[in-house]
């Protein structure tokens, strides 16, 4: 994909990414309204960042096919473990549930910049940072949430 298309489309990516982050805003502070419904919103917050790691993983996968042979087997590994560890994190106890999740985004914010970010353009880069950054302080919410109810 050259990369004038994704530039044209970069109001519609940071709206949807913007609105993606909705969610994990309601699920995290949540508990601080309805505080009788804290596990419910936990286990909707670990549900909803299950799907979002994974489809942030599955775009590692799209990378995988278009990228240098040389690379195509690393991606791919990487594509699937990071697609596999929500499912992992799934089924633990929410507290170290919800810490996998946030070191997995954090993970692969960092694979990213190492290995993928030639192919993202600037303003995607900085996207990123910005939604990975909120992103990981909801998780810390919610855990400062488990941690005290």
């Amino acid at each position: 994909m050259k990369s004038e298309s994704v530039n044209n489309q970069q109001p519609v990516i940071t709206n949807y990414t913007y609105a993606g982050l909705l969610p994990f805003f309601a699920s995290a502070l949540g508990p601080w309204v309805f505080a009788d419904y804290t596990q419910h919103f936990a286990a909707f917050f670990i549900f909803y960042a299950a799907i979002i790691l994974v489809f942030l993983a599955g775009a590692l996968w799209g990378i995988a096919l278009y990228s240098d042979i040389s690379l195509r087997a690393r991606h791919l590994h990487t594509a699937i473990f990071f697609s596999l560890l929500p499912l992992l994190a799934y089924f633990l106890p929410h507290t170290i549930g919800i810490g996998l999740m946030l070191l997995g985004f954090l993970l692969l914010l960092f694979w990213e910049k190492c290995f993928v970010n030639n192919i993202y353009p600037q303003w995607y880069q900085t996207l990123r940072h910005k939604v990975t950054f909120i992103v990981v302080a909801c998780h810390m919410l919610m855990l400062l949430t488990l941690i005290r109810h």
